[in-house]
């Protein structure tokens, strides 16, 4: 009965780190152009007033101040520690701001040049990639992917007597109509990498465990959101380009944007730890059985939340991988998905793949596709043990933002902020 308890407590536990695909759209209202300059902002545990270290105009001033108030309450109601915010306004000016605690033990103020994990905002990007890669002639979205990686990659991959590895295509992998299984729902995922929790797991680990599992449904006859898929993606990045994952990313995506702070691991790491990351009520618990964490959770423990940056991080860091492994700051994540639309990355025609949504629901090859009253918003949402993001683009309005906070689960959800924080800028700017 003690064993059956904590798969059930872990089973619901481990749905909580799932990488969300799409979150709620914000109400619509009108911009207009406005020079803004780019703010700092931080704040103390005890008081969530920033303190702008930047000389403003009194419209920014008025701006950050009516953005500072939706982050406080939002905050106060949520627990969240620590805050990073970072827009691209329609006059191309960059507005930063922080709150909070990077770190709960130190009482360390959050800053906009604390790096922070984006979870599943790393799709879109590597999505990105492999349509930059389709420009070139390198990738058709339709082929299978075994064109590319061999016929053996997904071999045993079966359903109803079919084996569906070497039909899987590319596009399939991008949008999410593939049949794999989420392993961050999977209890037994978690159980089977306990013995080498500090041990980095290999993509092609990720994919075999998929496999293992089999399709959750017919492959290309529906969709269910998962992240083997996007791995799997990176997988064909590096075998078309002869070059690891990390490194196509800056070249085709980080440099042209001038994005510098932006990394993916784990074959590239920040020069400095992330923001501590915490974990709260189930998805603590969670944590507590693993019987390699056991013996540290008191020392990583601060009050009722779990700081599992303080955990051994190479599963952590290297699971997620292209799809969910970006640490960054904000500001360089809101300039990846600007570009991704303003036509200074994609041509139009990739583009239209790009946003060409699944029948019957708003997400298209790794980006969900949004209106507000007739606008399109681009948008997607991250989650990773101890961190939860959200990022949106709106091409028409020229405005971007990007946001991670440093807790999970988090209630409201980081979605409800975002809709908030978009209220405002689009009646203020």
């Amino acid at each position: 009965m003690r064993i059956t308890t904590r798969w059930r407590v872990l089973l619901f536990a481990v749905a909580l780190v799932a990488p969300v695909a799409a979150c709620s759209q914000p109400q619509d209202s009108s911009l207009a152009p406005s020079t803004t300059v780019a703010v700092t902002a931080a704040t103390s545990a005890s008081t969530t007033a920033p303190t702008t270290v930047v000389e403003t105009k009194a419209s920014s001033a008025e701006l950050t101040a009516l953005l500072s108030a939706e982050v406080e309450r939002w905050m106060e109601a949520s627990g969240a520690p620590g805050l990073s915010f970072a827009a691209i306004l329609p006059d191309d000016s960059e507005l930063e701001l922080a709150f909070g605690v990077a770190d709960l033990r130190t009482q360390a103020p959050a800053a906009t040049t604390d790096f922070w994990r984006f979870g599943s905002i790393t799709k879109p990007m590597t999505s990105a990639v492999i349509l930059l890669l389709a420009e070139q002639g390198r990738i058709d979205l339709d082929a299978p992917v075994a064109t590319y990686i061999g016929a053996d990659w997904a071999k045993g991959y079966i359903f109803n007597g079919v084996d569906y590895g070497p039909l899987l295509t590319v596009r399939q992998l991008l949008n999410h109509t593939n049949g794999f299984a989420e392993y961050a729902f999977d209890p037994g995922f978690f159980f089977e990498v306990n013995s080498r929790i500090d041990i980095p797991i290999t993509p092609q680990e990720i994919i075999k465990w998929a496999v293992t599992r089999g399709p959750q449904y017919e492959p290309g006859t529906s969709y269910r959101y998962n992240t083997v898929g996007h791995v799997a993606a990176g997988v064909v990045i590096e075998a078309v380009t002869g070059a690891s994952a990390h490194e196509v990313f800056r070249e085709l995506l980080f440099a042209p944007v001038g994005a510098t702070a932006i990394y993916l691991p784990p074959a590239e790491f920040p020069p400095r730890m992330v923001a501590a990351g915490y974990v709260g009520s189930e998805l603590r618990t969670a944590f507590s059985f693993l019987p390699a964490l056991a013996p540290l959770i008191e020392d990583a423990s601060v009050g009722d939340l779990l700081d599992v940056t303080a955990l051994p991080q190479g599963v952590l860091t290297s699971a997620p991988f292209t799809g969910g492994g970006i640490e960054a700051h904000a500001i360089e994540v809101a300039k990846v998905l600007r570009a991704l639309f303003s036509g200074e990355l994609l041509s139009a025609a990739s583009v239209a793949e790009f946003t060409s949504v699944v029948p019957g629901q708003n997400y298209g090859l790794g980006i969900s596709v949004g209106d507000i009253d007739g606008t399109r918003v681009y948008s997607h949402g991250g989650g990773v043990p101890g961190f939860r993001s959200h990022a949106l683009t709106i091409p028409e309005l020229g405005l971007t933002f990007a946001i991670s906070a440093n807790l999970l689960p988090i209630n409201p959800d980081i979605g409800a902020l975002a809709d908030e924080l978009l209220a405002v800028l689009r009646t203020h700017l």
